[in-house]
């Protein structure tokens, strides 16, 4: 952290354009968030959905594999049953980019005529039971974060980020502001960028994986390793 800081006092201004974007676990939520839309059984009843035919065909890249875990006693609030008394599992969501699956709470299996997968979850006391994913990981994969910043050359690390659910989030549309964005020339970091964003399709952007970091670190709703990709918007104030 204190490494991070350090090297990015300096303000850079680098040119608009498609690059090599780091997405830090603390970030990676914006990515997560277009994906647990887009398979929550909700959205594939309500046909809003785009992976609602996809399951068993690749989505995403193979290094990418999404999964829950509420039976983990490594993630926060692991349990055993929903909040249905509906039984919980360990699911695969995404594995090595394939679409595996939906997932559900009794309600909305019922209207899809598949049975509960344990997600009938209760957001706070006045809140009706709806499918919800709360133990997620997306699984690591072999490279440190100085590898990564090696691989990257030059680009741009999403350290922080402003308007995570701006765009259409079931299309997978994303569109973020930087804060903080780190820049890094010569796969070192240089320092951070001002009024900047980065903005895809989560579909695309995780299409053109790079790297996944070696180790997870807990953020919103689960744990998350840093994620490298190519070929990614970026627009910066002149």
């Amino acid at each position: 952290m204190a490494g991070l800081y350090n090297a990015s006092q300096t303000y850079v201004k680098p040119a608009s354009g498609r690059i090599k974007v780091l997405f830090l676990p603390e970030s990676m939520f914006v990515l997560v968030y277009r994906l647990t839309a887009a398979t929550n059984g909700k959205s594939v009843f309500e046909k809003v959905s785009p992976l609602r035919d996809k399951v068993g065909q690749p989505i995403l890249s193979d290094k990418v594999s999404l999964l829950d875990e509420p039976l983990s006693d490594s993630l926060p609030n692991a349990r055993a049953f929903d909040d249905e008394g509906t039984p919980c599992r360990n699911m695969p969501i995404i594995e090595q980019g394939v679409l595996r699956g939906f997932y559900y709470d009794r309600f909305y299996a019922w209207k899809n005529g598949v049975e509960p997968t344990g997600h009938g979850n209760r957001g706070g006391i006045t809140t009706k039971v709806a499918p919800a994913l709360d133990h997620i990981r997306l699984a690591p994969g072999t490279t440190s974060f100085g590898g990564m910043l090696q691989l990257m050359g030059r680009g741009v690390i999403v350290a922080g980020f402003m308007g995570a659910q701006s765009g259409n989030v079931l299309n997978g549309d994303y569109s973020i502001g930087l804060s903080p964005g780190l820049w890094v020339e010569n796969g070192k970091i240089v320092g951070r960028v001002k009024d900047a964003m980065v903005a895809d399709n989560v579909y695309d952007t995780m299409r053109e994986v790079l790297a996944v970091e070696n180790k997870t670190c807990p953020s919103w709703l689960g744990r998350y390793p840093g994620m490298l990709f190519d070929n990614v918007s970026f627009t910066a104030k002149a």
